[in-house]
C-alpha cells in the first residue's frame, strides 16, 4: 500500500469549494439569516410573481452563516472520505482483483477498462485541440470525432494488453518444443484473407526477423499468432495455427498468457497502471501472487532488461526507449514460451535501438525464448537473427541467412543525397548566396515546469534549403519545433507532428483538402492536386478518385504522411516543420516522403525534419545535431538581414497520450483501426450516426467521472 497525496488534495480542494459554493446559495437566497449578530445587513428583496416565494439576500449572522457550514459538512466529508481512500487504495489493483473468479468477471473487466480508459479522454482532448491549433480550425462538435477516436483506440488498446496479460484466463501449460507450428493458414476479415501462411515452424532459443512493407500484413500475422486478431479483433483464422501447442483458434489469448508474451506496436497506449513496478508486476497481480513475490521477480526482471532505476518512476514520463523496456519487462515477467515484438526500434535513437536489439538477441539466444520480430529496421538485427521472413503479396516467404545484408538497403540514402560534407556545405553556401533566409530565430527557452527542454537554441534556414534536426530521444527536438510553429514564428511556419492522424477530422480526402482550398482563398483542387503530385498520381485518373473518397486513416501511412504535408503547406508558409516524417515507413513509403519534401523545397519552402533515422538525414542539405535541450549552433546564411528574438518561457509541446515527448506514430493503424484499414471498411461518420455514437461512447467512458 501506498499513499499518494494528489488524490487527497483534489479531494480537499473540491470539498472546500463546495462549502464555499453552500455559504454563498445561502447569503443569496436568504438563508444565512438568524438570531444572531448580524455581520452583514443586506437588504431584503423579494422577486415579483410568480416567483414570490422566493427571496433574495438580506441580513447575513452568525449563526445563520454557521449553519450554512455545517450544512455543507456531511457532502463535503463524503468528498474528503473519498479521496482518503483513493489516496491509500490502487483502486485499479483491486478491481483486476475482483475479476480472478466469481459471477462478476466481466463487469470487473469492463469497470477497470472504463477507469484506465478516463484519463485519455483529457490527453485526446488535448490532441485535438493542439491539432486544432496547427490547421486553423475553429473549436466545434467536428472535434469531437478525433477525441472519441484517440480515446476508443486507448480502450481496446487497453482490452487487448489485459487479455494478453492473463485476465481472468485459466493458465494453460504450453509445449516449449512447438513455439510456432503454422500449415495452409490464412487470416483476415469478412470473406478477404489479409495474410496466408503455407507453412511455419518456429523453434525455441530463435531470432525470427518479419519485414515487408507498410501494411502488408506483418502486424496480422502477430496478432493472429497472439490470438488477438480472431479473438478481439473480430477477425477470421483458417487452417492450422498451434503456438505453444494449443490451437490458437480455440484458446484465447488469456489462457496462454503464461506461455506467449507479446509487445504491441504502441506500448504506451496497452500500460494499465501507474508505476513501472506495477506495470512489469501486473501479471502476478492478476493471478493473486503474494506481494513479496511478485516484487522480487519484478526486481529480477528488471535488471535483466535494465530498468531498475525506472522502478518507482510513473509510466507517464517515460522516453520512448525506456517505454519499450517496460513492455518488454512486463510481457517477459512469466518467462514465456512465445515472444512476440511489434515494431520496438521505430522511435528509438541509434543507442536506444541497440539496446532493444541485444536484449531480444539475449532472450533467444540465453534465455531459450522464440522471439519474433516484425519491424522495418531489419537491419539492425543483420549479426543477430537467425531466420528471416517477408511478408509479399500478403503470404509470408521464409528468407535465408545471408538475405541479412540486402535488408540494409532500407537504410541507403536516396539517389542524389550529398555524399560528403564538403558537398552539403557547398551546395549550402550556393543556396545562402541564391536565396534570401526563410526563417531566423533566436534564444529560444521552452520550459515544462521545472525542465528546461530547450535552452536558448537559436537556427537560420534559408529558402528551398531541406535541414534534418538529429538527437537523441528526449533531446528537446519536439519542443523546438512546436515552440516554432506556435510561437512568434507562427506566421511563416506550418508544422506536421508525428501524430499525423490528429491533424485529420473530416470523413474523406477530398473534404480535406476542399477545406483547405476555401480557407486559403485558392482555387478548387488546389490541394488535391499537390496531393496528387506528392503521391505520383494523375489527379484525374482513377486511383486518385479513389483515395480522394476515402476516410483519410485508410490510406497508407506514407499517404497519410503526404496528405499532411499537403494540408499543412496549402497556405503557403515559408517553413515546413516535419516531427519524425519516416516513423513506421518502409523503404519505398520513405522515398515517397522525401520526393515530398524535395518537391516542397524546389518551389522556395524551407523545410526542417527532427529524425532518428540516419539514413534520411543523409539526404538534408545540412544537418543540425541537438542534445539534452541544446542545439548545436550552426553557420549562418551570408544573405541574413534580420533576426527575430524568441523567448518563450513556457510552451505546451504537442499534447500526448502518455507524455510530452512521444505520442502514437501513424505508422500501421492501431488496434482500434487495423481491423478496418486491413478490410478497407473503415465507418463513415454522418449525421446522425456521428451524434448516436458520440452519445454512446461519451456514455460509456464518462460513467466513472459521474460516480
Amino acid at each position: 500500500m501506498r499513499f499518494r497525496p494528489a488524490p487527497l488534495r483534489a479531494a480537499a480542494l473540491l470539498a472546500a469549494l463546495f462549502v464555499a459554493v453552500r455559504v454563498v446559495y445561502r447569503v443569496l437566497f436568504h438563508g444565512a439569516d438568524g438570531d444572531g449578530a448580524v455581520l452583514l445587513a443586506l437588504p431584503l428583496w423579494r422577486l415579483p410573481a410568480p416567483f414570490a416565494y422566493v427571496q433574495v439576500l438580506g441580513p447575513v449572522t452568525v449563526d445563520g452563516l454557521w449553519d450554512a457550514i455545517v450544512s455543507a459538512l456531511p457532502i463535503a466529508g463524503t468528498i474528503l472520505a473519498f479521496g482518503l481512500l483513493n489516496a491509500v487504495l490502487d483502486l485499479p489493483r483491486l478491481i483486476a482483483r475482483s475479476a480472478r473468479s466469481g459471477p462478476l468477471q466481466g463487469l470487473a473487466r469492463a469497470v477497470s477498462i472504463a477507469w484506465a480508459t478516463l484519463p485519455s479522454l483529457a490527453d485526446s482532448a488535448r490532441a485535438a485541440r493542439f491539432a486544432r491549433r496547427l490547421r486553423g480550425e475553429r473549436g466545434g462538435v467536428r472535434l469531437l470525432a478525433p477525441v472519441l477516436e484517440h480515446t476508443l483506440e486507448r480502450a481496446t488498446a487497453l482490452a487487448a494488453a489485459l487479455e494478453l496479460r492473463g485476465y481472468a484466463g485459466r493458465g494453460l501449460d504450453g509445449d516449449c518444443a512447438r513455439p510456432v507450428v503454422v500449415r495452409d493458414a490464412a487470416a483476415g476479415f469478412g470473406g478477404d484473407d489479409v495474410v496466408r501462411v503455407d507453412a511455419l515452424d518456429l523453434s525455441a532459443g530463435t531470432l525470427t526477423v518479419l519485414t515487408g512493407a507498410t501494411g502488408s500484413g506483418k502486424s496480422t500475422l502477430l496478432r493472429a499468432l497472439s490470438g488477438l486478431h480472431s479473438h478481439v479483433d473480430g477477425g477470421f483464422l483458417a487452417g492450422s495455427v498451434s503456438v505453444v501447442g494449443h490451437d490458437r483458434e480455440a484458446t484465447p489469448p488469456r489462457d496462454l498468457a503464461r506461455r506467449v508474451g507479446v509487445v504491441l506496436q504502441h506500448p504506451r497506449q496497452a500500460f494499465a497502471t501507474q508505476r513501472v513496478a506495477d506495470e512489469i508486476g501486473l501479471a502476478f497481480e492478476l493471478r493473486g501472487v503474494a506481494p513479496t513475490i511478485v516484487a522480487a521477480r519484478v526486481r529480477v526482471v528488471a535488471e535483466r532488461v535494465g530498468v531498475t532505476a525506472l522502478l518507482d518512476r510513473e509510466l507517464r514520463g517515460l522516453s520512448a526507449g525506456e517505454a519499450t523496456l517496460v513492455a518488454i519487462a512486463a510481457a517477459i515477467v512469466e518467462e514465456p514460451i512465445l515472444l512476440l515484438v511489434d515494431e520496438p526500434l521505430a522511435d528509438l535513437d541509434v543507442a536506444a535501438r541497440a539496446r532493444i536489439v541485444a536484449l531480444l538477441a539475449a532472450l533467444a539466444h540465453e534465455a531459450g525464448m522464440c522471439v519474433l520480430v516484425a519491424e522495418h529496421r531489419a537491419g539492425e538485427f543483420a549479426g543477430v537473427a537467425d531466420t528471416w521472413l517477408r511478408m509479399g503479396g500478403g503470404r509470408v516467404v521464409v528468407g535465408r541467412g545471408e538475405a541479412a545484408a540486402a535488408y540494409r538497403l532500407q537504410d541507403r540514402p536516396a539517389p542524389g543525397a550529398p555524399k560528403t560534407a564538403a558537398d552539403a556545405d557547398s551546395e549550402r553556401s550556393l543556396l545562402q548566396t541564391v536565396r534570401p533566409p526563410a526563417l531566423s530565430a533566436r534564444g529560444i527557452t521552452v520550459r515544462h515546469g521545472e525542465r528546461v527542454a530547450v535552452a536558448d537554441a537559436s537556427l537560420e534556414l534559408a529558402a528551398s534549403e531541406v535541414v534534418a534536426l538529429q538527437g537523441p530521444n528526449g533531446a528537446g527536438k519536439s519542443s523546438l519545433l512546436v515552440a516554432l510553429a506556435t510561437g512568434a514564428h507562427r506566421a511563416v511556419t506550418a508544422l506536421v507532428p508525428d501524430d499525423t492522424d490528429a491533424l485529420f477530422v473530416r470523413d474523406t480526402v477530398a473534404a480535406e483538402c476542399r477545406r483547405e482550398d476555401r480557407r486559403y482563398g485558392l482555387p478548387a483542387g488546389t490541394t488535391s492536386g499537390r496531393l496528387a503530385e506528392f503521391l505520383g498520381l494523375d489527379p484525374r485518373g482513377a486511383a486518385f478518385g479513389a483515395r480522394l473518397r476515402r476516410h483519410p486513416r485508410d490510406l497508407s501511412a506514407g499517404e497519410r504522411r503526404c496528405l499532411a504535408i499537403a494540408l499543412q503547406t496549402a497556405g503557403g508558409s515559408r517553413v515546413l516543420l516535419v516531427d519524425e516524417p519516416t516513423r513506421g515507413l518502409d523503404p519505398r513509403a520513405v522515398d515517397l516522403v522525401g520526393a515530398a519534401l524535395r518537391s516542397l523545397a524546389a518551389r522556395g519552402t524551407a523545410v526542417l525534419f527532427a529524425t532518428h533515422d540516419a539514413a534520411f538525414a543523409a539526404r538534408a542539405d545540412r544537418r543540425l545535431t541537438m542534445d539534452a535541450g541544446m542545439l548545436a549552433p550552426a553557420t549562418a546564411p551570408a544573405t541574413a538581414t534580420t533576426r527575430a528574438r524568441a523567448e518563450i518561457r513556457t510552451c505546451e509541446v504537442e499534447p500526448a497520450p502518455t507524455d510530452t515527448h512521444e505520442r502514437r506514430s501513424p505508422r500501421e493503424a492501431p488496434p482500434a483501426h487495423r481491423a478496418s484499414r486491413d478490410a478497407r471498411t473503415h465507418v463513415r461518420w454522418r449525421g446522425p450516426a456521428l451524434v448516436a455514437a458520440s452519445l454512446v461512447a461519451a456514455a460509456a467512458f464518462l460513467w466513472p467521472l459521474v460516480a
